[in-house]
């Protein structure tokens, strides 16, 4: 009778492993390389092997998000931004994330006006209240915590990498399928966060920007869920 209780009880473990993978994880695109950072929900992205880690919290219209991408170059650069007409580059107020002359991060905002040339600015639909951005084995990720409008339920979000950065602007990216369908919608109703309280946000800028730790694997989420389960399996195996 014992035995096929401690069967039941890792069939049981071994579901809610399963579920919480497939409910919590992007499946193939790189997770966040910050190991302390933790999101509501992970969305793998259309194009440019990219994922988006973020927490809506709708008590004050908080918008936090990770993109992950590999770059074409090392030299490269990564964006995100929201288009408050349509998902579409032009119009789109986002941030681009490069590294500088020196190694150190810089996380910039700025208008796309044109295809052919981009205005840096402060002023944006969104109130930027935090971002920073690392890069570790070809792989960068930009982080930032936005303050949305509280009457908003989509996002046009539109997302980039490009090849390198010319005297501190960012080069033009690639028009290939890939960069050219790299926009869509992201539905803040459907965020599993609740109130976001479970979440962190990146820390500021300043809070060691570039990291050189670890890409890809499994989310920090999926992490923290698999932690908890084996605990409880061990436990099972050490009284049943």
């Amino acid at each position: 009778m014992a035995s096929l209780l401690h069967l039941q009880f890792i069939f049981l473990i071994a579901f809610l492993l399963i579920s919480t993978a497939i409910s919590n994880n992007c499946s193939s695109s790189p997770a966040p390389i910050s190991g302390n950072t933790h999101f509501a929900d992970c969305t793998d992205l259309p194009s440019l092997k990219s994922s988006l880690h973020w927490t809506y919290n709708s008590t004050n219209s908080t918008l936090s998000i990770a993109i992950v991408a590999p770059l074409p170059s090392s030299d490269g650069w990564i964006s995100w931004g929201i288009n408050p007409i349509k998902p579409s580059m032009i119009g789109t107020q986002c941030l681009i994330a490069f590294k500088a002359s020196n190694g150190s991060m810089i996380v910039n905002t700025y208008n796309l006006t044109s295809y052919t040339s981009i205005t840096q600015t402060d002023k944006l639909l969104f109130k930027v209240l935090n971002s920073k951005a690392e890069y570790s084995n070809g792989v960068m990720q930009l982080l930032a915590t936005l303050v949305l409008p509280s009457n908003m339920t989509t996002v046009n979000q539109v997302w980039q990498v490009g090849p390198a950065v010319k005297d501190g602007t960012p080069v033009a990216h690639k028009f290939d399928p890939d960069n050219l369908k790299s926009k869509g919608t992201l539905n803040l109703t459907t965020s599993s966060s609740g109130d976001g309280k479970n979440a962190t946000a990146p820390v500021p800028a300043g809070g060691g920007g570039q990291s050189d730790n670890k890409t890809g694997g499994s989310s920090r989420i999926w992490s923290n869920n698999t932690s908890f389960f084996v605990f409880i399996m061990f436990l099972g195996v050490l009284f049943f």
